[in-house]
């Protein structure tokens, strides 16, 4: 018996079925935790070693840089003694970046752009409207990078439906235009261009149709129409196309997700087969038995029922408890009782939720980790590094010149930027040549002419040096931009860390080969995957994990916590018609199933939210679980049957108001105003009060938080406080006005 007869024996008969059917476009739905991604990796194997197909025949798309790497070790390990360096296993946006940088010089693009995230689009976009506050153009930048995934266009007649603002198209078309001035492209534009390369360049189209014999797509579901034409272009008239997901699964429709591409697929691909993965393997049946019975509500899905034959399990427990802190006690109790704890998670629907967790765990001395805290990459010190290279590789990047022409100052105001700008804009230069220039023709003031020259003349002297090696070439230019110097300042001021996340960032940078074109592939490695920098993923590191319900996905644990399941939190606000609520319902069963053992649903009675305290009504969800599905302990709080709270109207309402909760035989229940809850702020107590761990405080910017930690620095008191916005700050308690609220 040779290996591939040994893998197909391995499986059930619905996966054998998926992996042997290679002759008309494939839909496999596979439901939560049955082993889909065996299920790939030895189609992959099969195609190899049965169907003759060659490794770089084949291209597999997924959505993380995760799964790419788990599905490509998988695949290595199967295929023993075949080399697949040629095979193409990525994420869309990774596939998208490969393409580009191969053939974008057709529609325009060198291979040495650079790539934008959220902060630099936005950059990007207040360059374009000065006279705007970056605070106005947040929701522009992200309707913009919507407007993208859903393969709309400055000229596309649907934009006026997609956002009704007449100001809208002509900020989106001064955006595209500064973008493609620059020669960069933002995160989306790694689908929607490679599509418009596809589309406009019949050769690089035809080549890469007889190229992929096979392409496979995983999770499906979490793909928009911009992804969704990306496929149907690499898709040519002998190609075998098989896509896997959950339509159960599919919860980021606010990224641009679009269910309906795995609903209509046999209507796209004419002779689809359907097979359907069915058999779970990961969680008991009682998990089982509640999450059918939450989903089977949404009617927008292929039907399905999930079964095991494991056995029946703990039961599942619904818990009622008085607060939030209530809640955190309640986690912390069945916590200790396990003592396993990294196999245990902590679900949330908003990041706000988990300060309470952290207050108590760090208190209790129960290890955790927050997932989708602050990363590396996203540390100002490592974005500064970076926008230096960035520079370096495209002297026409505008977003990261502003970034560090003046950083740290060196007397380049806005007056003297705006002057480099022009003479670029006006003699057609990039800008480091504007500034050699600017500060030689006198256009500049004597003081900033200096600065200008010699911080052009540092990404001169780097040219020279970018053959020499990477962490050399980055030591270099973090001494002569004087950003060693600003750093060490800050941390010998505040006793931070900042110069070793440096240190981190140069080390990472040796495992590149010198040159341009290494550098090129560290960036773009980087940009599509922030988990590669500096320390180690949090999701591997031992404790409780505390995670958003959004970021389970791929993940298990054998206990499950889900919190907070309140109308106007889970679902959230504003959800006001069946798409929005099936969505949230989808959430629900994602969270359900990432469950092996137990699972555990906690409600509170009352829970702080947006700096004021309200009496809360239990989710919609729990309603549609039978009795006999859970243990329930504690009292169950008023049900809500109708549509979702607004959160906007519980804001308001929560600073005075009186909060009306319950529709139908409830809606005449009036609650007091909650202002009585909160200790009036003529009461609070004195400012310069000494704080311990868990005070809640109010600061007039940031509202209300936390105290996290308690520092001393020369007999002065710091504390660092962790706001509801989920901002962290530390502040020296003589010197800002931080308010001690009184404990509930």
């Amino acid at each position: 018996m040779n290996r591939i007869e040994t893998y197909l024996q391995e499986l059930n008969g619905a996966q054998r079925d998926a992996v042997l059917e290679n002759e008309r476009p494939l839909l496999v739905l596979a439901g939560a935790g049955s082993g889909k991604t065996r299920v790939i990796t030895t189609k992959i194997a099969y195609a190899i070693e049965v169907l003759g197909l060659q490794p770089w025949e084949i291209l597999a798309v997924t959505f993380t840089n995760r799964a790419a790497k788990e599905m490509k070790s998988r695949v290595e390990q199967m295929l023993d003694g075949i080399d697949i360096s040629e095979m193409h296993i990525r994420t869309f946006h990774s596939f998208g970046a490969w393409l580009l940088r191969r053939y974008g010089a057709s529609i325009g693009l060198s291979n040495t752009f650079s790539i934008y995230d959220d902060d630099d689009s936005l950059s990007l976009l207040s360059s374009c409207f000065p006279t705007s506050k970056k605070a106005e153009l947040v929701p522009i930048a992200k309707a913009i990078s919507l407007a993208k995934d859903m393969a709309l266009d400055p000229d596309s007649p649907q934009l006026a439906d997609f956002r009704r603002d007449p100001h809208f198209r002509n900020q989106f078309k001064r955006y595209e235009e500064r973008l493609r001035q620059v020669g960069n492209v933002d995160f989306a534009d790694l689908i929607g261009r490679a599509v418009e390369l596809l589309e406009q360049d019949q050769r690089v189209s035809a080549m890469l149709h007889r190229r992929f014999k096979m392409v496979l797509v995983d999770e499906y579901q979490d793909s928009n129409i911009s992804q969704f034409k990306l496929l149907q272009t690499l898709v040519g008239p002998q190609t075998f196309v098989c896509v896997v997901g959950d339509d159960d699964q599919s919860i980021y429709r606010f990224r641009g997700a679009e269910v309906e591409n795995i609903l209509s697929f046999p209507d796209v691909f004419p002779n689809t087969r359907i097979v359907k993965l069915e058999q779970n393997y990961r969680s008991t049946s009682n998990i089982l038995a509640l999450a059918s019975k939450i989903i089977a509500r949404n009617t927008g899905r292929h039907p399905k029922t999930l079964w095991t034959d494991q056995e029946r399990g703990e039961p599942c427990k619904l818990i009622y408890v008085s607060d939030e802190r209530a809640e955190a006690l309640r986690v912390a109790a069945e916590l200790r009782k396990g003592g396993d704890y990294s196999n245990a998670a902590i679900l949330y629907r908003t990041n706000a939720q988990s300060s309470t967790f952290e207050t108590l765990f760090t208190q209790s001395g129960i290890p955790y980790k927050v997932i989708g805290a602050l990363r590396f990459y996203d540390r100002e010190e490592v974005k500064d590094a970076l926008a230096l290279l960035y520079l370096l590789l495209n002297r026409k990047d505008e977003v990261n010149f502003k970034r560090m022409v003046n950083k740290p100052t060196r007397g380049i105001g806005k007056v003297s930027l705006d002057k480099i700008l022009s003479l670029a804009a006006e003699h057609q230069l990039d800008l480091i040549a504007a500034l050699h220039r600017g500060s030689q023709e006198g256009v500049l003031s004597s003081k900033a002419a200096a600065s200008a020259q010699q911080f052009a003349f540092m990404f001169d002297e780097a040219e020279r040096r970018i053959d020499k090696g990477n962490a050399e070439l980055i030591r270099y230019m973090l001494e002569e931009s004087g950003l060693i110097n600003y750093y060490q300042e800050q941390d010998n001021r505040n006793h931070t860390e900042k110069l070793d996340n440096l240190g981190n960032l140069a080390s990472t940078l040796k495992e590149y080969p010198p040159g341009r074109e290494g550098l090129t592939l560290y960036l773009e490695s980087l940009t599509l995957d922030r988990t590669m920098l500096g320390h180690k993923d949090p999701a591997d590191q031992p404790g409780v994990s505390l995670i958003t319900m959004h970021n389970t996905k791929g993940l298990e644990f054998d206990r499950v916590f889900i919190t907070g399941l309140e109308e106007g939190l889970f679902p959230g606000g504003g959800h006001k018609n069946d798409a929005d609520i099936e969505e949230e319902r989808r959430i629900f069963y994602v969270a359900i199933t990432r469950a092996r053992k137990e699972l555990f649903l906690l409600c509170c009675k009352r829970r702080t939210l947006w700096g004021k305290t309200s009496y809360q009504t239990s989710s919609r969800f729990l309603s549609e679980i039978p009795k006999n599905m859970v243990e329930i302990e504690g009292a169950s709080v008023v049900k809500a049957t109708g549509s979702a709270l607004d959160v906007k109207r519980q804001r308001s309402d929560a600073f005075g108001g009186a909060v009306r909760k319950g529709m139908g035989r409830n809606a005449n229940i009036i609650l007091a105003p909650v202002k009585q809850f909160v200790q009036p702020k003529n009461e609070r107590k004195n400012t310069n009060a000494s704080f311990t761990l868990g005070d809640r405080v109010f600061h007039q910017d940031f509202g209300e938080g936390e105290v996290q930690n308690l520092k001393s620095l020369r007999g002065r008191e710091m504390v660092e406080v962790r706001f509801a916005s989920g901002k962290r700050t530390t502040f020296f308690t003589d010197a800002v006005q931080l308010e001690k609220l009184a404990r509930d």
